[in-house]
């Protein structure tokens, strides 16, 4: 036998052992470079992957004893510029929010600040965690919204902002030079009635808002009778506000366009000396897409130079 038959028999050895390697494995296995597969084990050992100048800390509240996770985004100039202090945007479900503003942030013209992410609460599943966390009132008969176990969880919104309060800005302060004369709070959907909330009970806790697409439905619209009782007890509101929400978001159940306005024009209609609103109708977008546009829209009113 010459050297090309060998040559020849071990190539069809070796394609013979890879074909048989290849039938092996199932449809949807992770392969690795190697041509092996790849346990689950081993897939939750290999490195996941991390947006680049973010931390993460764990923080626990001491309100309700609740373990969360605080997502952070330092600015480009953080280290560099050692003695400078950066205003603070905090954002609630930071799930998709956080990932999304901190890629909008790098391209956009605006004044450096610090992106802050308040995960939901560990143990919890997102329904729960937001629903008890973002809501103002306990609504467990209500028709719209996440599961029974989130209804019945509902109406700790106080506890969450106590928390914002005390645990959140204390760490901040603590931890990273952040400018707290210029705080802004970031809320879509849910997340917008509890921005809503914290305006017309403790606005002083931010200096802007960024509301977007707010639930004002819910609990018969509860955000009504708070807007109400500050007004009888307030001269003035000094905060500077913007309302957005896509020009679709209109259904059988609601038309939160008119919602969102009616609520901006009463706010207008005390005539608050410091109290500033913009606002935007997104065209095109609904309930579920308008938030990359809000939240660009909104940075830019907060942060724009």
């Amino acid at each position: 036998m010459n050297k090309f038959s060998s040559i020849l028999i071990i190539v069809i050895i070796a394609m013979s052992c890879s074909n048989g390697n290849q039938k092996n494995k199932a449809i949807g296995d992770k392969i690795n470079s190697n041509n092996e597969v790849i346990s689950d084990n081993e897939i939750k050992k290999l490195t996941s992957f991390e947006i680049k100048g973010t931390e993460v800390h764990q923080i626990q509240s001491t309100i309700n004893q609740k373990h969360y996770e605080l997502y952070v985004k330092l600015p480009k100039s953080y280290v560099s510029s050692s003695d400078k202090k950066y205003p603070i945007l905090v954002l609630t479900d930071s799930d998709y929010a956080f990932p999304l503003v901190t890629s909008i942030s790098r391209r956009v013209k605006t004044e450096e600040f610090i992106i802050v992410g308040i995960s939901y609460s560990k143990g919890d599943s997102p329904g729960v965690s937001r629903t008890r966390d973002y809501m103002p009132t306990n609504s467990p008969n209500e028709e719209r919204g996440h599961s029974k176990e989130s209804r019945l969880a509902s109406g700790k919104a106080d506890d969450f902002i106590a928390f914002i309060k005390k645990d959140v800005f204390s760490f901040l302060e603590n931890t990273y030079r952040t400018n707290m004369s210029k705080k802004v709070f970031s809320g879509h959907s849910f997340g917008g009635l509890l921005a809503s909330y914290i305006l017309v009970t403790t606005p002083n806790l931010f200096e802007y808002y960024l509301i977007g697409s707010p639930s004002f439905w819910y609990d018969n619209y509860c955000i009504n009778n708070f807007e109400e009782k500050y007004s009888k007890a307030n001269t003035n509101l000094r905060a500077n506000v913007f309302f957005s929400i896509g020009g679709k978001e209109k259904n059988n159940n609601s038309d939160m366009v008119s919602e969102m306005l009616t609520f901006e024009q009463r706010l207008l209609s005390r005539n608050y000396s410091d109290l500033k609103i913009k606002s935007s109708i997104i065209p095109d977008e609904d309930h579920l897409t308008v938030y990359p546009s809000f939240i660009t829209k909104g940075i830019l009113f907060a942060f724009e130079k």
